[in-house]
């Protein structure tokens, strides 16, 4: 099911960028909320959860984004957040979303970080703060639907999840 939810939500980035304008308020980042929807399904094995971050950035990079390993380390970086976050909170639908909403925030951050210290030109502070607020909406729906999926199917298949 881990697979699943990865490869559907890689996936669908592509396909709501190709019908949303990238003016829009919808900025999708599915792959990135499939890393909060997975996470509880390693049980404990969390070296294979941060190699799965790592390689699902990789394919990140060299479909979506044509550079090599920055995502890899982006998300690297991220999922070792999602783990902390999860010792806090616990898993159900509300903290689904308040970790989606911190996780693109941190996600933002990095990424505007790694522009601003790797680019020749300069990029706008608004411009980090449209990305965010344009990020929040369409993934906290996606994160919460994904979620209750996620959990229905797992509680027919018996797939235990660590809370």
């Amino acid at each position: 099911m881990v697979i699943a939810v990865l490869i559907i939500s890689f996936i669908l980035d592509s396909l709501i960028s190709n019908f949303i304008p990238l003016n829009s308020i919808f900025s999708p980042l599915f792959t990135v909320v499939a890393l909060i929807i997975i996470y509880p399904y390693f049980n404990n094995h969390k070296e294979k959860y941060l190699l799965t971050c790592f390689v699902t950035g990789v394919f990140y990079d060299l479909i979506y984004t044509n550079t090599i390993i920055i995502h890899g380390f982006l998300f690297l970086v991220i999922g070792f957040i999602i783990m902390k976050l999860n010792l806090i909170l616990s898993n159900n639908y509300v903290n689904v979303a308040i970790m989606t909403v911190i996780i693109i925030i941190i996600y933002r951050l990095i990424a505007y970080g790694l522009l601003l210290i790797t680019a020749n030109t300069s990029f706008d502070f608004f411009i980090l703060i449209k990305s965010i607020y344009s990020s929040l909406l369409l993934n906290i729906i996606y994160a919460i639907l994904t979620f209750i999926i996620t959990d229905k199917i797992a509680t027919k298949l018996k797939i235990y999840r660590a809370n």
